[in-house]
């Protein structure tokens, strides 16, 4: 079956294809902050558009050299995907280094992706819209608790792996929860299938 532009632009990056396309450019942060990032100001509620999301990231990222389009679409394909992953729950994928890196690796990835949503959702205003919750608030408190969490680059220890995919099956149950709380009023949530790809209107 032929893939179509808008199945493409909903088809989620890998964090090596991401990583691959920024380290030339000297980005300031990792791959996994910035999905971090995107989720945060999604999960907030915030009335995101694809052109906001590319003008954010771009800021983010701190580019040394200029973004071609290649990343460009590639940060839109992000934007486009990860709505659409948060809108099925459960679906969202975390963009972290795959299981042949080191847990030191991952765990500092998943740390800087906890930082990164914190940094999202706390860009949010959420004044006049509704309360954060008892229960969100000790979640965003367990994720931040998950930022200070270090693992040597040495063997891992035993256990180390379960405890690692139960902390990111944990993130991404949190994650979730805190979207339908705050963003899951469709009339405040972009539906990513109905957004014309913007990317090149960045040069």
């Amino acid at each position: 079956m032929t893939q179509t532009p808008e199945d493409y632009l909903q088809s989620p990056l890998n964090f090596d294809d991401l990583a691959n396309l920024l380290a030339p450019l000297g980005t300031l942060n990792s791959p996994s902050e910035l999905h971090g990032l995107l989720c945060g100001k999604l999960a907030g509620g915030a009335q995101l558009t694809e052109i906001n999301w590319l003008l954010d990231a771009v800021e983010f990222l701190d580019f040394i050299a200029a973004p071609d389009e290649h990343v460009r679409h590639a940060l839109s394909r992000l934007y486009h995907s990860t709505a659409s992953q948060l809108q099925g729950e459960l679906n969202l994928k975390l963009m972290l280094p795959d299981d042949d890196n080191l847990i030191s690796e991952r765990v500092r990835a998943l740390s800087e992706w906890c930082h990164g949503f914190l940094s999202g959702f706390g860009s949010v205003d959420h004044q006049g819209k509704r309360e954060i919750s008892e229960e969100a608030e000790e979640m965003l408190h367990d994720l931040a608790d998950i930022v200070q969490i270090q693992a040597d680059d040495e063997e891992a220890e035993p256990g180390a792996e379960a405890d690692y995919m139960e902390v990111t099956e944990y993130v991404r149950v949190v994650v979730s929860s805190l979207y339908f709380e705050f963003a899951a009023d469709p009339a405040t949530v972009p539906d990513p299938s109905t957004t014309a790809p913007v990317s090149h209107q960045l040069h």
